[in-house]
């Protein structure tokens, strides 16, 4: 089953025409028409196709990105919109959590649904709890319920959402495309609330009662031969997440989806569930938080974290040094925004991201490369035009540094003690372990691949 595109493309003059009229910059119509161009290509031979938002951290937004997502699936026919959550700022008040609901609610979700879009949030950490000031130690969280009430009233969620009736504050659930043979699987990564205090009050983790709802509904029940994408929106593995604690607090959530995965067996609350007879297969693991474009591939499966949406700066230095063509969110440009159209390749094994903003397009393998320790590996990028940087980095971990000037922004090192590739392209290795390999254009577009040795 190939994907559907829109009707006849609008010409370069005509999106210069649609940014003047909603007071964009002209670079914004030139920009877009080469996006939808692309979009409108990779739809023809793909399976099917979504756009990724995340972290739009109103006020903090230039309050554009939502506009573009209408126009682009007017134009191109890709319908459902996956927002990984954080909406609100750090710090402020209740009023302020509700001006950014009220934001993200016409911006974002109503006008996608007016222009016939699907729209799919996660939950983040930052949507339903606020601090009142840095120094404070106060501030406001929406219970749970209510969190789920706000978060789930999508009219994509409520038509379309299979989701657990015996948890009235469930903001995870899944979605079927059958044309597509396609599940996407939405958890939340921040499933409780604390009770001791009033500010950031979500906890990080997820609970038996979800964990259980996903082993037994969204993972066992996927029909033969579909394909399954996992949205939330705290990574859970080293190089994806920048949070050490994290690794451990969410490992029964990453043993679940690697049982999966590798049809193995995993246990939850004490209940083992055996996957070894599974009929599907895991895309990718998609989230924000980081702010950053960054990935890993670890057991069988890629780990993809999205850049924010927010004109934050962060997103630069969290992403250096394999992406450096980030600008600088600056107003009035269409770097103010950023956000990918994803498109799913099952037949040839690969994903497709569409930059939209700031940054490159990207290629990702989604097949692990097989290598034998000392023997070299010749990695050709193929879709990739003019020169190509090769680089690589062991998969598994990679350190931080914080940065002097900014107490939230941290620098990333990376090893190559499982492997190098060579300025050509040559892959050798020189332990048994995994490893990510980027070729990058001139332009920033990347082509990945995920390379596994052994002796």
């Amino acid at each position: 089953m190939r994907l559907g595109v829109a009707g006849a493309a609008m010409s370069a003059a005509d999106w210069r025409l649609w940014a003047a009229e909603e007071r964009l910059p002209a670079y914004y119509g030139e920009h877009l028409a080469k996006v939808a161009e692309r979009m409108r290509t990779l739809s023809k031979n793909c399976d099917d196709a979504f756009f990724f938002i995340t972290d739009l951290h109103t006020p903090s937004n230039r309050c554009v990105s939502g506009r573009i997502l209408a126009k682009l699936i007017a134009e191109t026919g890709v319908k459902k919109v996956l927002c990984g959550g954080d909406l609100t700022e750090a710090f402020g008040g209740k009023a302020s959590v509700d001006r950014t609901v009220a934001d993200y609610r016409e911006q974002w979700v109503a006008t996608v649904e007016r222009a016939g879009g699907e729209f799919y949030p996660a939950k983040g950490n930052h949507d339903f709890t606020i601090k009142d000031s840095p120094t404070a130690q106060s501030g406001f969280t929406y219970d749970g319920k209510s969190a789920h009430d706000i978060l789930m009233d999508t009219a994509a969620v409520r038509a379309n959402a299979v989701t657990n009736p015996d948890d009235p504050e469930a903001c995870y659930y899944y979605v079927d495309c059958q044309e597509s043979r396609m599940r996407y699987i939405v958890a939340d990564t921040t499933d409780s609330i604390r009770t001791d205090r009033t500010y950031w009050a979500v906890q990080y983790g997820i609970g038996e009662r979800q964990l259980s709802w996903l082993a037994e509904k969204a993972f066992s029940t996927i029909p033969s031969g579909w394909g399954a994408l996992v949205m939330h929106h705290i990574p859970v593995t080293g190089i994806a997440s920048g949070e050490d604690g994290n690794l451990t607090l969410f490992a029964p959530w990453r043993n679940l989806l690697e049982a999966y995965q590798n049809r193995s067996k995993a246990s939850v609350g004490g209940k083992a569930y055996d996957f070894s007879c599974a009929h599907g297969r895991i895309i990718c693991s998609l989230t924000g938080h980081e702010h950053a474009e960054r990935q890993t591939f670890q057991n069988g499966l890629w780990h993809i974290t999205e850049p924010c949406d927010a004109a934050y700066s962060d997103y630069i230095v969290g992403s250096l040094p394999w992406c450096r063509n980030l600008p600088t969110k600056e107003k009035g440009t269409v770097y103010e925004q950023t956000f990918d159209a994803i498109h799913i390749d099952r037949r040839n094994d690969v994903l497709h991201f569409t930059r939209i903003g700031g940054g490159g397009n990207r290629m990702f393998h989604l097949d692990s490369l097989r290598a034998k320790v000392g023997e070299p590996l010749r990695l050709a990028a193929a879709k990739l035009k003019g020169d190509v940087a090769w680089g690589c980095y062991d998969a598994d971990r990679a350190t931080k540094k914080r940065n002097p000037k900014n107490r939230y922004q941290h620098f990333y090192g990376y090893f190559n003690d499982v492997a190098d590739v060579s300025a050509d392209g040559m892959f050798t290795s020189k332990k048994p372990g995994e490893s990510v390999v980027l070729a990058t254009a001139a332009n920033g577009d990347k082509e990945l691949f995920a390379v596994s040795t052994s002796c």
